[in-house]
């Protein structure tokens, strides 16, 4: 773990392990080839030759470590193998002993083959780190190492450059392609002042940035870590086999032994019941549930990760595909966060133009954001002088425009300078007057994310049974959002203890509750919920209590992620299930001399290589 984020040790060693697989295959080969002599009559004085040569070839490294095993009482999978290969030999069981090793190692290529194409994903995500970085000091640009850039630093990046830490832009704009981080395919349009994260491709342009956070602290380097740790953050399942593995493994140990000292006791064939304790040692091994359950999950970890949310730790795809119940928090999640109009009304002869040039003047002058929502609603408006203008909180805006007295605000704003409303005007209306008389009102609503629009739906079908809107906001204007996007509850007016309370009760019903929110405010209910979903990532993703983060944003995705998580248990439990069947049978058989060793090296590195290759395929 020393050097986990270390490149070129990452690189070092897979060049290692190249050449290590490139010289096994090689020996792999001459192996076999030894193996088909001794069955050539011209050779079968030297057979027996032939067959060590090919065993000691093929199972070198496996026999070292098993006889080395043998002596610690370490009865692990090459030490069970070892003692198949040694007594087949001993017994005169020539072929049937290389037979051993030729097909566990074929077994072994195959599964390496697809753990490495399982990782792949895994692979991407270590790689979103930049190595160096393009360092701007008074109009002079050095190339120094990522680590050395400091919060503050000015950085060039140029087009095909990954962004090596978090930064702002402050010069220059580009396209960027966050597929590596969010799983979205479509590039980025960034400029001035927008900030970017690291890990993302400059495709384009080259942009001036100023650093806000450095390497360790960075975006990239927070998910490279969140996946190293994800590896450990093993779940029941995984738990409970890496368990059972080490109490199942002695007592097959010791049900060989009783079967090999069987005909010494009752007078029997020693050779026959010796080879049928040997059959049922290699049939046992465990490997193919050791192997294959991890690597469900950890399969199931990348292709989550490919859809845009990385969760911490495998142990939370349990409880992922477990949900029954989803609370969506409101601000920031099924919405963006940004008003805008929804209706815009006019009086009294003036125009929608008119009325809305004045509300935007006076909202230019203010910290609101019904200014952005006036702006976004038309193109073109008129913007006028306002003087004597002041914010009389909790109430609206006042001013004089073109020496008109203007009021935009609240009824209580209206109310507090006697102006009259009609009985028409929704309770929700931002009013307008002009010389008090009500000019026009405006109601805004939340804009709401363009993918939370079929969410309600899209859950329902993959057999959410509840989705439920939390929110601080009044009812009045949760209304308005649940019941556009069709939700089965709303609760409003909730501070962060109220929605832990609501998630509580739920949990009391036996449900597996899923909440998504935004992992500040709502980081007590992240942590209480049976999978806690967080959007988006920044400073301290790392710290954020949730189980798994939005990176991409896109809330769309979370029934595609559930299905995946989903498919990952049925998986483990299909592996599991087909293990110990195919097991069960070759024992049986075994044990009453029915089933020959290849049988029961199928059982073990066959099933193991059909698990590996089941966890691989099987997961979307």
């Amino acid at each position: 773990m020393a050097c986990k984020h270390c490149d070129h040790c990452e690189i070092e060693h897979h060049e290692h392990k190249e050449k290590e697989n490139k010289l096994d295959i090689i020996l792999y080969i001459i192996a076999i080839v030894f193996l088909g002599l001794s069955f050539i009559p011209a050779f079968i004085n030297i057979k027996v030759i032939f067959i060590l040569l090919s065993i000691v070839l093929s199972g070198y490294e496996l026999l070292f470590n098993g006889i080395k095993n043998i002596f610690k009482l370490d009865f692990q999978e090459d030490t069970l193998m070892t003692i198949a290969v040694i007594a087949a030999f001993c017994l005169g069981e020539y072929v049937e002993s290389c037979l051993v090793i030729i097909l566990f190692r074929l077994g072994e290529f195959l599964e390496e083959r697809a753990v490495d194409k399982s990782n792949e994903s895994i692979k991407e995500i270590v790689k979103i780190k930049a190595d160096t970085a393009n360092r701007v000091i008074k109009d002079v640009i050095e190339t120094v190492d990522a680590k050395e850039i400091k919060v503050g630093d000015t950085i060039l990046i140029k087009p095909g450059e990954k962004i090596p830490v978090d930064c702002k832009v402050i010069y220059g704009e580009t396209e960027i392609d966050t597929s590596s981080l969010t799983g979205e395919s479509k590039p980025v349009f960034v400029s001035k002042e927008i900030e970017i994260l690291s890990g993302g491709v400059n495709l384009t342009g080259s942009i001036t940035c100023e650093v806000l956070r450095d390497v360790e602290n960075s975006t990239a380097s927070q998910i490279v870590d969140l996946v190293y740790e994800a590896k450990n953050n093993k779940g029941r399942t995984e738990k409970f086999i890496t368990r059972f593995s080490k109490i199942y493994t002695p007592i097959v140990i010791v049900i060989a032994v009783l079967i090999a000292i069987v005909p010494f006791i009752f007078n029997l064939d020693v050779k026959d019941w010796i080879m049928r304790a040997l059959i049922f040692l290699v049939a046992s091994c465990p490997c193919s549930l050791v192997i294959s359950v991890p690597l469900s999950f950890f399969t199931g970890l990348g292709k989550i990760s490919k859809k845009g949310m990385l969760i911490k730790g495998t142990k939370h795809i349990e409880n992922l595909s477990n949900a029954t119940v989803i609370a969506f928090d409101k601000t920031g999640t099924l919405t963006t966060g940004n008003m805008k109009i929804s209706k815009l009304e006019s009086f009294n002869s003036y125009s929608k133009e008119t009325i809305l040039s004045y509300m935007y003047s006076l909202e230019l002058l203010s910290n609101h954001p019904i200014g952005t929502a006036i702006k976004n609603y038309s193109k073109e408006i008129e913007q006028r002088i306002v003087e004597d203008y002041k914010e009389i909180a909790g109430y609206g805006l006042y001013g004089k425009i073109e020496g008109r007295e203007i009021l935009f605000g609240n009824r209580k704003l209206l109310e507090q300078y006697e102006i009259g409303i009609n009985n028409e005007i929704p309770g929700n209306a931002i009013c307008l007057s002009i010389d008090k008389e009500i000019a026009g009102y405006v109601i805004l609503t939340e804009e709401i994310r363009k993918e939370s629009v079929d969410i309600v739906k899209n859950l329902k079908d993959i057999g959410i049974k509840k989705i439920i809107m939390l929110t601080g906001d009044n009812l009045k204007n949760a209304e308005v959002i649940g019941k556009e996007l069709k939700v089965d509850e709303i609760k409003a007016s909730l501070l962060p203890k109220d929605k832990l309370v609501v998630i509580e009760e739920l949990k009391k019903t036996n449900e597996k509750v899923i909440f998504i929110g935004d992992g500040i405010n709502d980081s007590p209910v992240l942590a209480s919920s049976s999978f806690g979903i967080a959007m988006g990532a920044g400073a301290s993703i790392a710290s954020i209590t949730a189980d798994g983060i939005l990176i991409s944003n896109n809330i769309s995705t979370i029934p595609s992620i559930i299905k995946t998580a989903r498919c990952a248990m049925k998986t483990v439990k299909a592996n599991i299930i087909f293990s110990l069947i195919i097991k069960a049978v070759v024992l049986t058989l075994g044990g009453f001399g029915i089933a020959p060793i290849w049988l029961a090296i199928l059982a073990d590195t066959g099933v193991t290589f059909l698990t590996v290759l089941n966890a691989v395929k099987n997961i979307k």
